[in-house]
């Protein structure tokens, strides 16, 4: 081999290397930057927290998952940030904060002010961010974690949540806002006017993937830009109003813009529409854009081509179908943009089934031939589950099957779905009884002017002086199914309530209108509108009596929970008397 063609060879190798070696750095910065943007959010069992707030007599304090006092209330105000920490934020005149534990020893002495950082209870069931806390320093503030280990330096005016995008925080410096998330990384620059989330959510990543609708002032007004969850600013600050199309899932993000009174469509920062539309609205169930030139209305796809000629007075979007009405004409497309000739005006589908509405308004149930089921029409029908609908007619409500049998007679005032079950609830007006219907059609005998709420693992029926549980599926349960490991159950005998233990055996005798089940170690009792509260042996735990407004009536310690707080579940043991 020539000594040209081993250098040759040797210089090729050298290269290779080389581009190894790039691309390993390369694709290291690139993991190490990536890293910066991803954290870890605390997710909060009801079971795993261990305090709670206290209040009494308007001051705070805290107490413990067994109601024992943990810290006398004696501030304005108390914030436990993450309940499975022994960390309270407490203050004496609502303006200065301090961090101490359920020894009253005081925590982060070395900053100034010490602060939880609230975020949207809708969110979360700890409306706090759990993992960092805001500190105050030389009248600025900054980032430490649970064990006071610092986060960023004390450089901002102030931090605060951003709704419904947990983990990233608004920082402002100087009147403009940036954001940074619970780690520290700089997400966007302080220099907007404001910035809120999208409000894109997503069952697998909740509200993570969403981006940020960002605004600034200026002489012609506001004017608005959007950045992806990273801080990529995908549209500049150009726009009088920009709105995502929060029910598009996927990586894919539409955003619809208006410039000078005209709306546009974006695809991932690329231009669909121009601004050149009286307005934009969006149809979720078959992904399609009505819109409106002037006085004329059509329908196009997300890739802005025609479904429906921009040459209507109106369009009705009926499930899979679309009235497209000029004049006294009205044309009748499918999402796909054929023209059909029906007197169908509404098409949904569900399931092998469809509930279609006619042109006289009337309900019926057509299988994939377009064949009617139903021989009669009904006024209303709503597809429930298992090949079930909920049917109105002549102001009555019943359940039928998909070939049109009576599978519920219709005879209540109002039948629907309890959200987050597989269930139904049935209400009759002339006696105001909710009754419960399981997802086998099976009607259980519900409770009069009841209220309903839905747990982790069962519904519960109940008003002033009854209650009842069921499973998720609508099945009637006694309560010892759901808790076995509780030691004392309430019990009704001849109108009256009582507590008995797990066989049976009376511990409180059945005297009292009412009695909640046991929460920690204690159960309410009520008699004559006042409430008392028992351990579980029955004895009153003291002399203390509530009057207490709502019906939903739980018990930790000698102190009630109050229903109507923003900053997570408050106990009160302000005493009540009247």
């Amino acid at each position: 081999m020539s000594r040209k063609k081993k250098n040759n060879k040797n210089i090729l190798a050298i290269i290779i290397i080389l581009i190894i070696i790039i691309a390993a750095i390369v694709g290291v910065v690139i993991f190490v930057n990536n890293q910066k943007y991803k954290y870890e959010l605390s997710v909060i069992q009801n079971s795993e927290i261990q305090y709670y707030k206290l209040e009494k007599d308007g001051k705070y304090g805290v107490i413990d998952k067994d109601g024992n006092l943990i810290i006398e209330p004696i501030y304005a105000s108390i914030d436990i940030p993450n309940p499975t920490r022994d960390i309270f934020i407490k203050s004496d005149d609502g303006q200065n904060y301090s961090a101490i534990n359920s020894s009253g020893t005081a925590l982060f002495t070395n900053y100034d002010n010490v602060e939880a950082i609230s975020i949207n209870s809708i969110t979360s069931n700890v409306p706090y961010e759990k993992s960092v806390l805001k500190y105050k320093q030389n009248g600025l503030y900054g980032l430490i974690d649970l064990d006071g280990n610092k986060i960023t330096d004390n450089v901002y005016n102030s931090i605060s949540n951003i709704d419904y995008k947990e983990g990233n925080l608004k920082v402002e410096q100087n009147g403009k806002y940036g954001v940074i998330n619970i780690k520290g990384t700089k997400i966007l620059d302080t220099e907007y006017d404001a910035i809120m989330a999208d409000g894109y959510y997503n069952d697998e990543t909740k509200y993570d993937d969403a981006g940020f609708i960002v605004r600034i002032v200026t002489d012609d007004g506001y004017r608005f830009g959007y950045a992806d969850r990273t801080g990529k600013m995908i549209l500049d600050t150009l726009y009088s109003e920009i709105n995502r199309i929060i029910e598009i899932d996927g990586k894919d993000v539409y955003l619809i813009t208006a410039s000078n009174g005209r709306y546009g469509l974006f695809k991932n920062g690329k231009e669909v529409l121009k601004n050149e539309y009286t307005d934009i609205e969006f149809d979720p169930n078959n992904k399609l854009l009505i819109v409106q030139k002037d006085q004329a209305q059509g329908v196009l796809d997300l890739e802005g081509n025609n479904i429906v000629p921009i040459d209507y007075d109106s369009i009705i979007v009926g499930g899979k179908y679309i009235n497209a009405q000029k004049g006294e004409e009205t044309v009748i497309f499918d999402a796909q943009g054929n023209n059909l000739n029906t007197d169908i005006i509404s098409y949904n589908q569900v399931n092998d089934l469809a509930i279609v509405i006619d042109r006289n308004n009337n309900y019926n149930i057509v299988d994939s031939s377009g064949n009617k089921k139903l021989r009669e029409n009904y006024a209303y029908i709503e597809y429930f589950n298992n090949n079930y609908f909920i049917v109105a007619k002549d102001g009555k409500t019943g359940v039928i099957d998909g070939n049109g049998n009576i599978v519920i007679n219709l005879e209540y005032d109002a039948i629907q779905a309890i959200e987050g079950a597989d269930a139904l609830q049935a209400i009759r007006t002339n006696d105001n009884r909710t009754d419960i219907i399981d997802n086998n059609m099976k009607v259980h005998q519900g409770v009069v002017n009841a209220n309903i709420q839905v747990k982790e693992s069962y519904i519960k029926l109940y008003s002033d002086v009854d209650v009842k549980y069921y499973d998720l599926s609508g099945n009637e349960v006694e309560y010892k199914t759901l808790f076995p490991n509780n030691q004392i159950y309430a019990r009704q005998n001849n109108g009256k309530w009582g507590l008995v233990d797990k066989n049976g055996n009376v511990v409180v005798d059945y005297i009292y209108d009412m009695v909640t089940e046991q929460n920690g170690n204690v159960a309410g009792v009520k008699k004559d509108g006042k409430w008392q509260v028992v351990n579980t042996n029955g004895q009153f735990i003291s002399n203390n009596t509530y009057t207490i407004p709502w019906l939903d009536v739980t018990f930790l310690g000698d102190y009630y929970k109050v229903n109507n707080s923003n900053s997570g579940t408050v106990y009160s043991g302000t005493i009540q008397n009247n």
